[in-house]
């Protein structure tokens, strides 16, 4: 869009002015003659250069073209093109100066955070000495928003209403009279999404009033012309609309969403008269906590648009915060404490009904624990849902017997009986206090403790206190071996015995072979040493009262003996045939073999599979290591694979034994084990109608057959599909007078 003009016009728009009397031009004709008139008369007066001015002017920033040039929103960028523009000192649109970037070709304005539809004007030290002759258009600028229709009682009822109410929009830019299609529109947050267009009943530059429409919800309203739109600062309230909550059932404490339209600006939840503040509001969502409550009631949200009441009651469910006592015996009377407590239908302690039950407040209810009822959670009904506690209830234990019946100091026994859940005490006649295990809700693994004596067996849990109906007989203790050490040693070599009631011990052997001598140290302890002649095998200590046996083996020796064994099937294969290796590592003792490893290597061979009866294995190219880790004196480790051989070379399979165990002869650590392909070959055989049989052996890898007129090839696959045989493969061939050559090859 371009615009000139030139001084020398000015007679000429002196002229004009006389036939446009309060017109737009005679305007500017004010301005020319008080901004230019003066200041081309004092140039030529003081001789200042005078030069005529043509503009192009358009906004640049974003990118326009056409009509959109001149419409603008604050901060866009406006370039102003023409010569001598050195001297401008302002730029206005309409009546805002606006920031600009001087140059003498070239201006770039930025729009006003004020700028008002007008034209845009230049300024030198003199004054206005250019403006266009048409408007720079605005987007709107919202000042302020009320209900007008009807009338508001105060501020805040000003800014809500309901559809078919009307609205006064005051603000800038809101239509240009100089454009009759440049007009503002008004627009209200849908309940259908996004936004929905007011109607207007009547437009000017800085108000407008419109109707609020009927899918209108609460919100920003925007206000939209050609040039841009701008959404209100502030928020327009409609009546608030709940559509539903949920959960439908809550305990106190839970958070429950309610959800509808025009939720925007909630202040607040009633629960029937309990006021709650919400925790999140959305347009569409409100979010709150439950508050401390009796009974189940209705909800009325409260927004500035209104409140809602719902149809349905929010049910109240049953919550125990706490009860007491934490246990008891059947009969026993227990306080439940909570909420939502009101029209209890049931009490249950572990799945047993209580023997009875009272309703003494909404908050509150007492039952007594029935006969038979077990430990577990107390569970509490009413009409709107069930609760049970977080804790157990413990009713206090039975003891209706023991297996076995009789049993020495040290032995374990099991105690039969009911409620042994969370059981702190199992004490024996006497008040001795024994090591236990409750391994059921109605079994305890108990040790006999020492100084036991015969009578009753009392058990513990926070519920009370329990005896058994008949007494446990404690016998005379036996000796007891609980271990020794070291584990191993020649002979010579000392030994500390520990177990109980060895103090009276008579003689100590080791696999029979009594200790030349050893010392009582406690009733726990005993110090020997290995006899001469003695073997690996089981210790034993004698003592009046009987004779205690180790559990384990004391390993007689310094050292252990690996043997390595092996065989290969077949140990002449056809090539691309799979072979069978199975080696064996014995540890033939006296002591086992730690940190044992089987090292295999198979060069040129190829490992199809590898297993073992203990431990895992590596594999490294040609090689396989086994660690069985610690090999036990006489066990043993058995180690498979299967190899393919590729070639007609003699494959050599090595396997070698080693631990960290000195081993008594090295020489059988390591076993050889030898390979020796053979080449496959064809048989050719002329059957009697002069067709050819082919035969040779199958292999997991596979032959082809080839064929060629003579020795030197050229070799191609013989056509047809073989045949499996019991002794291999067969391929029959039509008859043929040509000479042919056969042979196979791997894939």
């Amino acid at each position: 869009m371009k615009t000139s003009f030139d001084r020398g016009d000015l007679g000429r728009l002196i002229a004009f002015a006389h036939f446009q009397d309060g017109s737009r031009m005679n305007r500017l004709l004010a301005r020319a003659l008080r901004d230019w008139w003066l200041p081309v008369l004092l140039g030529a007066l003081f001789s200042f250069p005078t030069q005529a001015q043509n503009f192009t002017i358009r906004r640049i920033n974003p990118p326009a073209t056409g009509i959109d040039q001149i419409r603008v929103r604050p901060g866009d960028q406006v370039e102003i093109l023409g010569s001598g523009l050195s001297v401008v000192t302002q730029v206005r649109f309409n009546l805002s100066p606006a920031t600009f970037f001087p140059g003498s070709t070239r201006l770039v304005a930025l729009v006003p955070a004020g700028a008002t539809i007008g034209p845009l004007s230049l300024s030198d030290g003199f004054g206005e000495f250019f403006s266009t002759d048409f408007n720079f258009q605005v987007s709107p600028r919202i000042t302020g928003f009320a209900r007008n229709i009807p009338a508001p009682n105060s501020p805040a009822d000003a800014l809500r209403g309901a559809p078919g109410n009307s609205v006064l929009f005051t603000g800038e830019n809101f239509v240009d009279p100089s454009d009759p299609s440049f007009t503002s529109a008004v627009y209200f947050p849908s309940s259908l999404g996004g936004y929905v267009q007011a109607q207007a009943e009547f437009v000017s530059m800085t108000s407008m009033q419109v109707k609020v429409p009927a899918s209108a919800v609460s919100g920003s309203p925007a206000v939209v012309n050609p040039a841009g739109d701008v959404i209100a600062a502030g928020r327009f309230f409609l009546q608030p609309l709940v559509s539903g909550f949920e959960p439908a059932r809550a305990r106190v404490g839970d958070t429950i969403t309610l959800r509808g339209v025009s939720l925007l600006g909630t202040t607040e939840v009633r629960f029937g008269a309990v006021s709650v503040i919400p925790n999140q509001v959305t347009a569409t969502n409100v979010t709150v906590t439950v508050p401390p409550l009796t009974q189940s009631v209705p909800l009325t949200l409260v927004s500035p648009g209104g409140s809602f009441l719902t149809a349905s009651s929010m049910l109240l469910l049953p919550r125990i915060n706490s009860f007491t006592p934490i246990g008891g015996a059947p009969g026993a009377v227990v306080t439940l404490d909570g909420d939502g407590l009101s029209g209890s239908t049931g009490v249950w302690f572990g799945g047993v009904a209580a023997a009875r039950f009272t309703n003494v407040s909404p908050a509150r209810v007492t039952a007594v624990v029935p006969a038979g009822g077990f430990a577990g959670p107390i569970t509490l009904t009413t009409a709107n849902g069930t609760n049970e506690t977080s804790a157990p209830f413990f009713v206090a234990p039975t003891v209706t017997g023991f297996t076995p019946a009789q049993a020495k100091p040290g032995v374990s026994i099991v105690l039969q009986g009911s409620n042994f859940t969370n059981v702190s005490r199992v004490r024996f006649e006497s008040g001795i206090d024994a090591v236990f295990a409750v391994t059921a809700s109605n079994r305890i693994s108990v040790t006999v403790p020492l100084g036991a004596v015969t009578g009753v067996v009392r058990v513990t849990n926070p519920g009370g206190e329990g005896a058994s109906g008949v007494s446990f007989v404690v016998t005379q203790p036996n000796p007891l071996i609980l271990g020794f050490a070291p584990g191993s040693g020649a002979a010579g070599t000392t030994v500390r015995i520990t177990g109980d009631n060895l103090g009276t011990a008579t003689q100590v052997r080791f696999n029979g072979i009594a200790a030349g001598t050893f010392t009582i140290e406690s009733d726990a302890s005993i110090l020997t040493s290995v006899p001469a002649g003695a073997t690996s095998g089981k210790v034993s200590v004698v003592t009046p009262l009987g004779t205690a046996l180790s559990q384990t083996d004391f390993l007689v020796g310094s050292t252990a003996d690996l043997v390595v064994t092996g065989q290969a099937l077949p140990t002449a294969p056809v090539v691309g045939e799979e072979v069978a290796v199975t080696l064996q590592v014995e540890n033939r003792g006296p002591l086992n073999s730690a940190g044992a490893v089987l090292s295999v290597g198979f060069p040129g061979a190829t490992l199809m599979e590898a297993e073992a009866s203990q431990g895992v294995f590596d594999v490294f190219g040609t090689t396989v290591v086994f660690s069985p880790g610690t090999l036990a004196r006489n066990a043993s480790l058995v180690a498979n694979l299967r190899l393919r051989v590729n070639s007609t070379a003699t494959v050599t399979v090595t396997a070698q034994a080693d631990s960290d165990t000195p081993d008594l002869n090295l020489g059988d650590n390591r076993t050889v084990l030898t390979l020796r392909p053979v080449r496959p070959t064809v048989e050719v055989v002329r059957l009697v109608d002069g067709s050819v049989e082919l035969r040779w052996p199958s292999t997991p890898a596979g032959l082809i057959i080839e064929e060629a007129p003579g020795v030197t090839g050229p070799w191609q696959t013989t056509l047809g599909t073989p045949e499996n045989t019991p002794t291999g493969r067969r391929l029959v061939l039509l008859p043929t007078r040509d000479e042919r050559v056969y042979r196979l090859r791997l894939p």
